[in-house]
């Protein structure tokens, strides 16, 4: 692995040794809680590789091809198990390629990590892309590629398949700039017009600029160095747009008129050899996406379409140019040029003609201008017509008729409060219908209107409101959610469970959070249900109240046969040092079942759980008959230094003194990770180790035992 990655330049091996953590952040990641020790030093391991990447380059792209990790034009070895892991649980994801750019901090690596263990197997991309979007990774940039979206043919993908994956790439790269049209023009004119726009429909899904297209439109209609478009290239290009979704349509059609009008002369040429039909079809796909065309180039194709219809055969003669039958000059036919177009105007006018365009009409906006505009403002119309009625429901002089007018109408409006967040008027609504009833004045027409705010119906559409608008007004949320009390949680619950966003999911439980205790019955009633998701949420809930009383409620799912639910019934339990929960992490250890025992090394490191030391050094003490086995006993040594018992380090340095010659390479990585994770334990029980790994053969470990010694010096 290592003679593969010294071939290649210094930032593209820095960036295959952060390949390397990364995949062991990403593993440990998908295994252990955030706050875990391993999670933490992994994720700085990958972090400090980036930082010096990005001294020498300010982003870092690295392409997938199926169990291949490419750099630049490099490609990693894919017999190397790591790099083969990490490429293919990419390609998993359908991830074409992954740039990270400078500025990218832990957490994002965290929330990459998060996105990669998400369960996608059977996902469509456009479910992925759904997914991933849930996650802040302002500094990561990944890009897929849907194959699945191709036909198939006798069970094996078809020579067009395979065709139509490479067009893929080479149109995807045009548009986000990896790939310059002259490197795959060759392969991107031989693309069918129609199989180009489906091409495009599918994976030009953002915004791009518009340089984008004019990259795509180069590669695909350049012919030669002397003209950029012949009259059989441009009807080809107008059958592309026609095939593409209305937005690229506009954005295509634009880029071609750019293109077509950069060089008058040119399009003469082209346009002669055109109908009078396609000049015309031309036109109307321009009129109809409304596209401003260039002042020399609408002169031109107006002289084809009437000269063209009044079947005249020449369009110039010796001494000037027929339009509308009248003779020009030559000297006017030059307008028509665009590089000689402006040198009709003078210099004084020219000028005069720039200032205009430098002028930002935002300038001209005064104060009175923008108050007019905010007076008119539709949200702000309802906010101070709903406290206009407010204002009156407290006044004493209005009568009973009027009174019910005023309600019905606030009544009908609080649907609209909803859809623009105006929480704070809802609320004060409420409070004045709940004074008004309590003081006898209009008692009636104040109870049909708490009722009417109390509903199902109501309620379904608070919180549907809270959803999308809740996390930008959270304090008045809060105070609505109070004045529910327990009426709202259901609802809540109801969202939550619906609910596909990660950062809206985390919003609602801090609002049952807040409600205390009132939440457990409602979530010990939603343990039953069947999804396993749910029942983690409800575990989660109850945990948070910080009532010993929801143990009893938990325990039963320590066992529950999806890891996600017992994990978080194990760590709701170990969070109050629940017994419980020890004694079930004690018979976890001993479990024939590899993912019950790995939950249960990683829980007890978390959580440091000292009564279980002594599993885990009769773990430590077996035998290993392969490399598996010192993997495993990898993550031993790692909950051990969590928990920093003494009585461990004898048995580490048993295992120090042990020679293994058929597992060489995986043995000295256990005994790096003794020395790791030494810090863990007081420092006088585990001197004598560390003077021994000072004269070590082994670098790392005489970095590690160096650092300890420094930081423990008298």
């Amino acid at each position: 692995m290592v003679d593969d990655i010294e071939k290649i330049p210094l930032d593209a091996r820095l960036l295959s040794y952060a390949i390397i953590e990364l995949n062991i952040s990403r593993r440990n990641v998908s295994i252990y809680p955030k706050e875990h020790p391993s999670v933490t030093r992994s994720l700085g391991r990958t972090y400090d590789f980036l930082r010096k990447l990005f001294e020498i380059r300010s982003e870092i792209t690295l392409a997938v091809a199926k169990d291949t990790i490419i750099i630049d034009e490099y490609k990693l070895d894919k017999k190397n198990p790591v790099f083969r892991e990490f490429a293919l649980n990419l390609s998993k994801m359908h991830i074409a390629y992954i740039t990270l750019h400078n500025g990218v901090t832990k957490d994002e690596l965290y929330q990459f990590h998060s996105f990669l263990s998400e369960k996608v197997e059977d996902s469509t991309v456009d479910r992925i892309r759904k997914v991933l979007r849930e996650y802040n990774l302002q500094h990561i940039n990944i890009r897929f590629v849907d194959y699945g979206a191709f036909s198939f043919a006798g069970g094996e993908k078809s020579q067009q398949t395979k065709e139509n994956s490479l067009w893929e790439r080479y149109i995807f790269g045009l548009l986000e700039g990896s790939m310059q049209g002259e490197a795959v023009s060759d392969k991107v004119r031989d693309i069918p017009p129609k199989i180009l726009a489906q091409l495009l429909n599918r994976v030009s899904e953002e915004n791009h600029k518009e340089e984008a297209y004019d990259r795509v439109i180069t590669a695909y209609m350049r012919s030669s160095s002397d003209s950029f478009f012949s009259g059989t290239e441009l009807k080809k290009m107008l059958t592309l747009i026609n095939h593409l979704r209305p937005e690229l349509k506009k954005q295509f059609l634009s880029s071609t008129v750019k293109n077509f009008s950069s060089n008058i002369d040119s399009s003469s040429q082209i346009l002669k050899k055109l109908s009078v039909e396609e000049i015309i079809g031309l036109l109307n796909a321009i009129n109809e996406q409304k596209i401003t065309i260039p002042e020399p180039l609408m002169n031109l194709l107006d002289k084809f379409t009437d000269i063209s219809k009044g079947n005249i055969e020449s369009l110039k003669l010796a001494d000037g140019l027929i339009v509308d039958d009248i003779i020009l000059s030559p000297e006017i036919d030059s307008v028509f040029k665009q590089d000689n177009f402006v040198t009709l105007l003078d210099d004084t006018y020219q000028q005069e003609i720039q200032k205009l365009l430098n002028v930002h009409s935002k300038g001209f906006k005064t104060s009175q201008l923008i108050e007019f505009e905010s007076e008119f403002n539709d949200d702000l119309v309802e906010k101070k017509f709903n406290q206009i009625m407010l204002e009156l429901m407290v006044s004493p002089t209005v009568a009973r008729k009027e009174y019910q007018e005023i309600v019905s109408l606030v009544q009908g409006q609080s649907e609209q409060l909803l859809w623009i967040g105006e929480y704070g008027q809802i609320l004060m609504l409420l409070n004045l219908l709940e004074s008004n009833k309590a003081q006898d004045r209009f008692a009636d027409i104040n109870s049909e209107a708490l009722c009417h705010f109390h509903a199902d119906e109501f309620l379904v559409l608070l919180v549907d409101s809270l959803r999308i608008l809740g996390k930008q007004k959270r304090k008045e949320v809060t105070a609505l959610c109070e004045y529910y009390d327990h009426r709202i949680i259901p609802f809540l619950i109801d969202a939550l469970i619906e609910e596909d966003s990660q950062m809206t999911r985390r919003f609602l439980m801090d609002l049952l959070k807040q409600l205390g205790d009132k939440v457990i019955p409602e979530a010990t009633k939603r343990l039953a249900d069947d999804r396993w998701f749910v029942k983690r949420n409800m575990l989660y809930i109850l945990s948070e109240t910080n009532n010993k009383d929801v143990a009893e409620y938990i325990q039963p799912y320590c066992r529950d046969e999806n890891l996600k639910v017992s994990f978080e019934a194990l760590r709701c339990l170990l969070s109050s040092d629940d017994s419980y929960a020890i004694d079930t992490i004690k018979e976890y250890l001993r479990s024939d079942i590899r993912v019950r025992v790995e939950q249960a090394i990683a829980l007890s490191g978390s959580f440091r759980i000292k009564e279980v030391v002594g599993d885990l050094i009769q773990m430590l003490k077996k035998t290993e008959m392969t490399g598996s086995d010192f993997y495993d006993k990898i993550a031993v040594v790692k909950a051990l230094g969590d928990i920093g018992d003494p009585q461990a380090v004898e048995t580490l340095r048993r295992v120090l003194a042990k020679r293994s010659i058929l597992f060489r390479g995986v043995s000295d990585r256990l005994k790096e990770e003794i020395y790791k994770t030494l810090n863990g334990y007081p420092y006088e029980s585990v001197r004598d180790l560390v003077e021994a790994g000072l004269k070590s053969k082994n670098q790392y470990i005489r970095t590690e035992s160096l650092r300890l010694s420094k930081a423990n010096a008298q």
